[in-house]
């Protein structure tokens, strides 16, 4: 059953949500912040692939079967953050003071301008890490506005298939036991 839930939530994820196409999409400021990424074709939640990588299934005790996902944003899609009002700002002192700790980082800025590096052995002007500045971005706290998008649910054919799969299983430890004419 978890297997199955494993298939169903993959097709999920490709159809890009469950009625095909439910997902909202991305808000136009993501898309226009990087058009090659986030334009036509993009599909949502997928990027390199590791929320819908890290879906797993396990027993806990018999009869029951746990999927989902340890990373820490799953619930955010899942579910959704809404910080702040789309366009007004914030409507209440809690919505107004809930933020996402972001951690400090760290990153390279290649510049504008070309500057002088080696490729070859010969010096030569580029554009590269050589050249390039570290920005270092401080600990802080951002809101954030992220419309649900479920991807653990039961699609509409899940029930018949784990009624199908249970018959099955029932048929053969009857057939095992020598009950199966009972």
């Amino acid at each position: 059953i978890g297997a199955g839930q494993l298939v169903s939530i993959r097709r999920t994820f490709r159809e890009q949500g469950s009625p095909s196409n439910s997902w909202a999409p991305l808000a136009p400021s993501t898309v226009k912040k990087d058009p090659k990424r986030y334009g036509a074709g993009h599909k949502i939640l997928i990027g390199k692939g590791r929320l819908l990588n890290s879906i797993t299934y396990h027993q806990t005790r018999p009869g029951q079967v746990v999927v989902g996902t340890n990373l820490i944003y799953g619930p955010v899609h899942q579910f959704g953050s809404r910080d702040r009002s789309v366009a007004i700002g914030p409507q209440t002192k809690a919505q107004s003071e809930a933020t996402v700790k972001v951690a400090g980082y760290s990153y390279f800025r290649l510049a504008n301008e070309l500057g002088t590096g080696k490729l070859r052995g010969q010096k030569r002007r580029m554009q590269g890490p050589l050249n390039a500045r570290q920005v270092n971005v401080g600990a802080h706290g951002r809101h954030q506005n992220i419309p649900p998008r479920p991807y653990v649910v039961f699609r509409p054919e899940d029930p018949a298939r784990i009624q199908r799969q249970v018959g099955r299983f029932v048929a053969e430890a009857k057939r095992k036991s020598g009950l199966e004419g009972a």
